[in-house]
């Protein structure tokens, strides 16, 4: 649990301290006046009042850590540095620490080239499945990675294998809320957004403030435009092919001064 790894780390940091001496401006800091960072939560709620609503449960002996800390004092000043790790977890074949997957399947460009990414863990359960063939291939290719649109995939892998964009973003800062409390520093934490929009950016990030996050990271979303997938049928005259846009002739939206909805005009 984040509680353990934010108990141990500062633990071994204060026993370091007894050992090699403590960090050269630990007097005067926080951790000399016995606040750790769960306790920093009721210096916060102190200042705002009801404007913060954070779970501040434990069930370590923060007692016993937080009277080490101010006899022996700390060897860092900061233990803990939470940050998304894109291109490591593409080499190690893991998810990017604390976010969600970003797709399923996706070519991925840098300095070094470009290479395809694959969820390795969707694979091994799509095969048990014998789920796992071309045309599944094709399939992620076409719908970006994404099991949603795909009907034979189970419901339960739709469930598990949800990538960022698919996951409501109020919950990726419930879970950084959860973690913050733990945290001596902030957290860089992306937020996938599909649609934004002013309202729902307003709402998102009153909630991230009103959940005790110190900082947020990028807010991403999807392209405003892509590639129109096309579909291939016989040309009238019988002498090659039309290319037919996946949308058909629907009308494009127009913008109009009686939506109450459309920001542009507000």
């Amino acid at each position: 649990s984040m509680e353990a790894v934010s108990y141990y780390a500062i633990q071994a940091s204060s026993d370091l301290a007894e050992e090699r001496g403590r960090y050269s401006t630990y007097e005067g800091s926080l951790w000399s006046q016995g606040i750790l960072p769960i306790d920093s939560l009721k210096l916060l709620k102190a200042e705002r009042g009801d404007y913060l609503q954070v779970n501040e449960s434990h069930t370590l002996d923060w007692a016993s850590l937080r009277d080490k800390v101010q006899q022996q004092g700390m060897r860092n000043s900061n233990t803990m540095a939470i940050a998304p790790t894109a291109t490591i977890s593409n080499i190690c074949g893991v998810s990017q620490s604390i976010e969600p997957t970003y797709q399923n399947l996706f070519v991925k460009s840098n300095l070094s080239g470009e290479f395809t990414v694959v969820n390795p863990y969707m694979v091994h359960d799509l095969k048990k499945l014998g789920l796992w063939d071309e045309v599944m291939i094709n399939d992620l290719k076409y719908y970006d990675g994404s099991l949603q649109p795909i009907d034979r995939i189970p419901a339960e892998l739709k469930a598990i294998y949800a990538t960022a964009f698919e996951i409501d973003p109020r919950w990726l800062v419930e879970a950084g809320s959860r973690r913050q409390k733990w945290i001596d520093q902030g957290q860089s934490l992306n937020l996938y957004m599909a649609e934004p929009s002013g309202k729902k950016l307003d709402n998102l990030y009153k909630l991230a403030w009103v959940r005790g996050l110190k900082t947020t990271y990028y807010l991403r979303s999807m392209g405003a435009t892509g590639a129109e997938k096309t579909s291939v049928q016989e040309s009238s005259g019988g002498n090659g092919v039309d290319l037919i846009g996946a949308n058909g002739g629907d009308t494009p939206k127009a913008c109009s001064i009686l939506d109450p909805d459309c920001e542009a005009c507000q």
